[in-house]
């Protein structure tokens, strides 16, 4: 059972003071520890040695990547640099999927099962403020949510299975998927095969994470990230002279009512201990100071964990609609754009993982994020493990999704090294 890991500064102090009993003998064994961690630097697992030789090439390859950031669906420099990448390690099998993606697949001898790892290739539309020889050739695009880690870390790890088929005792799938931002990438590549030649068994995808110490891993298990719902609601009334409302219907009015409604439904009719989170991000109505409008168009999100309260919040929207088409003589629809699923981590592979760490400060219990990940739509597929690499530290505090938004890429080392544990490489 995995249990809540006390934190490592913690333990440090209760040991150099001498709080807890047999206070020298643990004295001596913390500065013991302090100082293997000083040898280590800021990592907490400790590298296979083909893993730490692979440091210039990670950040050669991470920087790379990250002077050409492309936005969802129009990953084709970036899908070019991964197949070239990805021909040195010699697959099976190397195809392009979903538009943009890039499939390639490892065959083992005899193979136990098949082992899919997924990176996201995606940037977003930022402008980079960071003043670095590597920083973003591609104006009001950067790589702002550490994709070009995570596909760092996959031709990485392509690396060791070139250098170790020999030894493979699953079949190994790398995928690289297109448009995880918004866009549901993981539902294309999942029409297109990715899962499939051979079956997919497992799934594993990890992020880098600001908010985690730097080369801790975040983890748990149930429902880590929410599932989110993007929506859009248009209000049509009538449209008349400002000085003569009786003559219209004002859907500024009627949207200002609306919204005030639909946030009572988290605040009133929600368990307040179930976390449930709806935002109205933009509005858009009107077209004279003294015209009653005839249209608005709004959107937003609603996020939830519970599938339970996740549905009736939708259902509750909708009849809040009925109500005022009915009350007020406008016609409202509610359309859902874009509806991901919660992450939802199965407690075996979390306990698995746990039993492939040098020691249990490693790893740490990752907290719930309202934020969304299209990984979900695999793990209804398979059973999948999405898992947080730590990036956080004093040089580098700008948050995912921000244009300052950097870390240092030795820290994808220790993401390396978890794939070469799950497969089992090196070892002979």
């Amino acid at each position: 059972m995995i249990k809540r890991l006390c934190n490592a500064t913690q333990l440090h102090v209760l040991f150099a003071t001498g709080i807890t009993a047999g206070g020298r003998r643990r004295r001596t064994a913390a500065r013991k520890q302090e100082a293997r961690n000083n040898r280590r630097g800021d990592r907490f697992v400790e590298l296979h040695s083909e893993v730490a030789a692979l440091s210039e090439a990670c950040k050669r390859t991470r920087r790379a990547l990250h002077r050409i950031p492309e936005t969802a669906f129009t990953e084709a420099q970036t899908q070019a640099y991964i197949e070239s990448a990805l021909r040195l390690s010699e697959p099976d099998s190397l195809e392009r999927i979903a538009g943009t993606g890039v499939k390639a697949v490892y065959y083992a001898k005899n193979p136990r099962s098949t082992i899919a790892f997924r990176a996201d290739m995606d940037a977003i539309n930022v402008s980079e403020q960071n003043r670095v020889s590597y920083r973003s050739k591609h104006a009001g695009k950067m790589h702002a949510c550490g994709h070009d880690g995570h596909m760092t870390m996959l031709l990485l790890l392509s690396t060791l299975l070139h250098a170790h088929r020999a030894e493979l005792q699953d079949n190994v799938v790398l995928l690289f998927q297109p448009g995880e931002e918004g866009h549901g990438g993981a539902k294309r590549m999942i029409a297109a095969g990715a899962l499939h030649h051979p079956a997919v068994d497992c799934i594993y995808g990890l992020h880098v994470w600001p908010a985690v110490e730097k080369g801790k891993i975040a983890v748990r298990w149930g429902p880590m990230m929410a599932q989110t719902c993007e929506f859009e609601i248009v209000v049509r009334g009538k449209s008349a002279h400002g000085a003569m409302p009786q003559l219209g219907v004002d859907a500024i009015v009627i949207t200002a009512e609306l919204i005030s409604m639909v946030q009572t439904v988290i605040t009133r009719s929600i368990d307040p201990h179930q976390d449930a989170l709806l935002t109205i991000g933009r509005i858009e109505g009107g077209r004279a100071h003294n015209v009653i409008a005839d249209k608005v168009t709004m959107s937003g999100t609603l996020r939830a964990f519970s599938n339970e309260v996740f549905f009736d919040l939708i259902a509750r929207i909708e009849s809040i609609v009925r109500g005022l088409q009915l009350a007020t003589g406008a016609k409202i629809t509610f359309r859902k754009l874009m509806h991901y699923p919660s992450v939802d981590n199965p407690r075996a592979l979390v306990e698995s993982i746990y039993t492939l760490a040098d020691k249990d400060t490693d790893m740490v219990i990752a907290d719930p994020v309202m934020t969304g990940e299209d990984f979900s739509f695999y793990q209804e597929q398979a059973p999948g493990l999405f898992l947080l690499l730590g990036t956080g530290e004093e040089a580098h505090q700008a948050p995912l999704h921000n244009g300052r938004f950097d870390f240092d890429e030795s820290v994808l080392l220790t993401g390396v090294e978890l794939y070469r544990r799950i497969l089992g490489l090196c070892e002979r």
